[in-house]
């Protein structure tokens, strides 16, 4: 068993853990303490918020005998009984304080976080310094439309609707969710799932929300752009005028920066190039419009051939044409599109409400566009370009980033799973 040192060093790191988010915590849920930004729920749903049980805290001894279980199928005999003996000795001496102590800090969050919140964005999102595409970012293929859609015309479909979403969720219209039986679900994490971008730190990232998103960040060739999404008045626009603007995208960029490929590296290293790139106040403007953008939106050349070439480009595809940070929609030279998703905001339901009411514009919006459909009352405004001044020194950065995901992307065992359940695409990891 380890040592009576080994022990209180273990002890006061853990009180220390705990304490520190505590204090972090109350009153703000932990990201947003740490982060600056607050995407808050429309009042709206403050009842059905109230209605969501807490997660409770397990007791001592039920939370031993669970790591117990889980530890038996991987020790031998002898492993084991020295483990049961560890357990034992920790119950009768710094396990009730402990215990305490989590009981304490849990006490001090507000009603829609937990115990589990402050720990967890810490040690498995925000503090990893792994790069974030493969080993944090999961992807969703969207299920295609019923007829071939061409890519800026599924792109203004996809877009629309990410648009209707938000607009949705902003103004309490959008449906609460509930489990089966009708136990409601916890909405907190939804306003994170657009309009939030993670902000690479040294030692550990923060992330950022935007008060009021009204834009795409658009990559198209390594070059970017912002598309508004909503009117003067705060309402979606429709998708015929967002074609209407992708349609004013440059068909092509010659020496394009690619800074995006940098969201793909080690993320110290991004930290450390992004704070070389905000010295300029040009980059720095275009890297205010991509984080508080609604989305990402990636117009990828390339055409995949199978489902599982689908699920790989989409998962860790080009690096040039991505922003890991942020959610952001795919979309292929042949139609085909996908969700990739920064992991840190949100979980996996909330991006299914997403992606849900993202595949009805395959059935209702793909159409629309273009002859017989619905026109824009008047041109769009053209895209804006977001500049980026790149030295050769960062562009050395550039293609390292480059480089590691390319070799990340091509040591990746790829499986691909179907979400028969529903028809917002599949889930690859």
């Amino acid at each position: 068993g380890p040592s009576a040192r080994g022990r209180n060093l273990g002890r006061k790191r853990v009180q220390g853990m705990l304490q520190r988010a505590a204090a972090a915590a109350a009153p703000k849920r932990w990201w947003l303490a740490n982060s600056g930004s607050a995407p808050l729920l429309a009042p709206a749903y403050a009842a059905h918020q109230r209605s969501v049980p807490r997660l409770p805290i397990p007791p001592l001894g039920e939370t031993l005998e669970r790591y117990l279980r889980a530890a038996q199928p991987l020790q031998t005999l002898e492993e084991h009984s020295a483990t049961r003996a560890a357990v034992a000795q920790f119950f009768d001496t710094d396990g009730p304080g402990l215990q305490r102590l989590l009981e304490e800090a849990d006490a001090a969050l507000p009603h829609d976080s937990s115990y589990l919140e402050s720990l967890w964005y810490r040690l498995a999102y925000l503090g990893p310094r792994s790069p974030v595409p493969i080993h944090a970012n999961p992807c969703f293929t969207l299920a295609p439309p019923s007829r071939h859609t061409p890519p800026l015309e599924r792109a203004a479909g996809l877009l629309a609707k990410a648009a209707q979403w938000a607009h949705a969720l902003r103004t309490g219209t959008l449906t609460a969710p509930t489990a089966k039986g009708g136990s409601p679900l916890c909405m907190a994490l939804l306003p994170a799932v657009l309009g939030t971008a993670r902000i690479p730190r040294q030692g550990c990232d923060v992330l950022h929300s935007a008060s009021a998103p009204d834009a795409a960040a658009v990559c198209r060739r390594g070059e970017w752009y912002s598309v508004p999404l909503f009117d003067a008045t705060g309402a979606p626009l429709p998708p015929a005028t967002l074609l209407d603007s992708l349609k004013q995208l440059p068909p092509a960029a010659a020496h394009a920066p690619a800074v995006g490929a940098l969201t793909a590296w080690r993320r110290d290293e991004w930290a450390e190039a992004r704070a070389a790139l905000s010295s300029s106040p040009q980059n720095e403007s275009s890297l205010k419009a991509i984080d508080e953008a609604l989305l990402v939106l990636s117009l990828d050349d390339s055409a995949p051939a199978s489902p599982t070439e689908l699920a790989r480009t989409s998962l860790c595809g080009d690096a040039t044409a991505r922003w890991y940070d942020k959610l952001q929609l795919l979309v292929f030279a042949d139609g085909q599109a996908a969700i990739n998703f920064e992991h840190a905001p949100q979980d996996g339901a909330q991006v299914v409400s997403l992606a849900s009411h993202l595949a009805e514009a395959g059935e209702h919006e793909a159409g629309e566009h273009e002859a017989g459909g619905r026109r824009p009352a008047a041109r769009a405004a053209p895209p804006r370009r977001l500049r980026f001044d790149v030295s050769p020194e960062l562009g050395a950065k550039v293609e390292a980033a480059r480089a590691c995901a390319a070799a990340e992307a091509a040591a990746a065992q790829l499986g691909r799973r179907h979400a028969s359940a529903s028809r917002a695409g599949h889930r690859s990891h």
